[in-house]
């Protein structure tokens, strides 16, 4: 009869282990990072979404003009304080009275549809560039020049 021994692990082969696992997961935080960035560039996209319909209606209802500031818009037009509030945005918290959002007053829907009505202030997204609204509701990611 032969008689096994119990074999345990041993420190060498945790340390193994546990630097694999650190391997691991500094190799996949740059890839979460990028993800977090890309999903709060979407949130702040389906802000200006909003912030579109919210200026379109406005205009709708007061002869084709749209509204001094965008807090004009709050809560008849845009009823969510949240949608002037960029999630990129790490200065402070955006409201209907100081949004995140810089806005060019003066326009009217008859201005040229590929100007420039609503935009990030910049750095919110850390200088990768800023979404952009224009006039025709088409929203798109501007990035810097370099």
């Amino acid at each position: 009869m032969k008689i096994m021994k119990k074999r345990g692990i041993t420190i060498v082969e945790l340390v193994f282990v546990a630097a694999i696992f650190f391997l691991v997961i500094t190799l996949l935080t740059p890839f979460v990072n990028m993800a977090k960035a890309r999903g709060r560039r979407i949130a702040c996209e389906n802000n200006l979404r909003e912030i579109s319909i919210g200026l379109l209606r406005y205009a709708a209802d007061h002869k084709e003009a749209f509204p001094e500031d965008l807090g004009k818009l709050y809560p008849e037009y845009i009823r969510d304080r949240s949608v002037f509030d960029c999630p990129s945005s790490k200065k402070k918290v955006g409201t209907p009275a100081d949004p995140d959002y810089m806005y060019n007053p003066g326009l009217k829907l008859w201005s040229s549809p590929r100007g420039v009505i609503v935009e990030d202030r910049d750095g919110s997204h850390r200088g990768n560039g800023k979404n952009v609204l224009r006039l025709d509701g088409s929203i798109e990611w501007d990035k810097p020049a370099r």
